[in-house]
């Protein structure tokens, strides 16, 4: 009997978490990619010495899905702390989690961003969402908004608009905090259960830690999957690569025609990055603006991780806008928006990258924390994968790749 063939569409992370379990079955996948290297969404460049990852991104270390397929200490993860900056008409007011940071309990009580309500609030979800596991956080039918949620639990609307719209809103790319309520509570649970860190030299270095550990996988480069015609995908080049089995581990709209009544939107943003002079927020922590008017919603500075981002000596600046703008000499606006929001006339910023990033997230009415690999199917032979099956994170994008995999295996093992 002749082994089966295998094909997986898509590098990204789901892909690759497919192709591990594929291998690990015995068989010898073929990964068709229609870029230059793995990672999909999760990319860097080096750029006259500095790493820009493509878009502001992090891996949450209490995933669990990540936890099972990466080694964090090869990965030499760097930390952000618990907390971020609230900037309020030029001021800057830190918010740092009193129960990681005794030494900043005396700031925190006396913050003007939130009342002594709002505090309290925050410390009793983050003591309810401990006790809940992950799965019980998706499992109600009915999933309210991130803002109803909110208000519903009692935080005040100065709260919601000083810290969850730019903390949350650049997590989930709009800040109306429309998504559903469970991705709040979830990443709330994983804030509060670990650490939001980058790997050293850019968020890359996770697919190509996952790429390191396949050994049968035959990757094919710069190959776009065009259709799909009977048991055979063809390429934008016309070749026909024959399978018994196929893991579309991509937006699947243009291979699957019959999906097209249900088409998968997508949040946009920027990311800008800038060569700075100086220090302007306190080490590791996330600045957030308030105003909504702005077009930022958030920045950080990437030289205090010590993550190999930054060259000895240099600053670079990460700024996350709310979308993409369309004005030419977008870089110079934004780099006066930032120095206003500082309050710095004088701080110097030197553009380094743009990435505009029409695609950069799934925009999902209703989420699932797991799948059964069944589920995976859409028909005899073709397979689903990728975090918009679930949520919107590298955890989903992981635990959608397994289960694609298991369903393959199964349906295999039933021929």
């Amino acid at each position: 009997m002749k082994p089966a063939k295998i094909v997986i569409v898509g590098a990204g992370v789901s892909g690759l978490i497919a192709a591990q379990h594929i291998e690990a079955a015995g068989y010898s996948p073929i990964v068709i990619e229609a870029t230059d290297r793995v990672g999909g969404r999760v990319k860097t460049d080096s750029i006259d010495g500095f790493a820009c990852d493509h878009g502001f991104q992090v891996l949450l270390t209490a995933y669990k899905e990540a936890q099972r397929y990466l080694s964090y200490s090869s990965l030499d993860l760097k930390t952000f702390r618990p907390g971020a900056v609230v900037f309020r008409g030029g001021q800057a007011y830190p918010i740092v989690d009193p129960l990681r940071e005794p030494a900043q309990l005396f700031a925190a009580l006396f913050s003007p961003v939130a009342s002594l309500r709002d505090k309290f609030l925050t410390w009793k979800l983050q003591r309810e969402l401990r006790a809940t596991n992950s799965e019980q956080i998706f499992a109600a039918d009915q999933q309210p908004s991130t803002r109803q949620f909110l208000l519903h639990y009692g935080f005040s609307e100065d709260y919601i608009k000083a810290f969850f719209e730019p903390f949350f809103g650049g997590i989930f790319l709009e800040n109306e905090l429309q998504t559903p309520a469970p991705m709040l509570r979830f990443v709330f649970k994983m804030f509060a259960e670990g650490h939001a860190a980058v790997p050293t030299g850019g968020m890359e270095a996770i697919p190509k830690s996952l790429r390191a550990q396949l050994e049968k996988t035959d990757f094919r480069f710069e190959t776009k999957a065009e259709a799909i015609l009977d048991n055979k995908i063809r390429t934008q080049a016309g070749e026909d690569i024959p399978f018994d089995a196929l893991i579309i581990a991509t937006d699947p709209q243009h291979l699957l025609p019959q999906l097209a009544g249900e088409p998968i939107q997508y949040h946009a943003t920027t990311t800008l990055y800038y060569k700075a002079k100086g220090q302007q927020l306190p080490s590791r922590l996330i600045g957030l603006v308030e105003d909504a008017r702005s077009p930022v919603n958030n920045f950080c500075e990437l030289a205090p991780l010590g993550a190999g981002y930054v060259p000895s000596g240099e600053q670079l600046l990460s700024v996350t806008l709310k979308d993409i703008p369309t004005a030419a000499n977008a870089e110079d606006a934004i780099a006066d928006e930032l120095r206003r929001i500082v309050g710095r006339s004088d701080w110097k910023l030197e553009p380094v990258a743009r990435y505009d990033i029409p695609q950069a997230l799934p925009e999902l009415d209703h989420l699932t924390y797991d799948i059964s690999a069944t589920e995976s199917r859409v028909t005899e032979q073709v397979f689903l994968a990728g975090d918009h099956l679930l949520l919107g994170s590298l955890d989903a994008a992981m635990r959608s790749g397994r289960r694609a995999a298991e369903g393959v295996l199964e349906a295999l093992r039933l021929l």
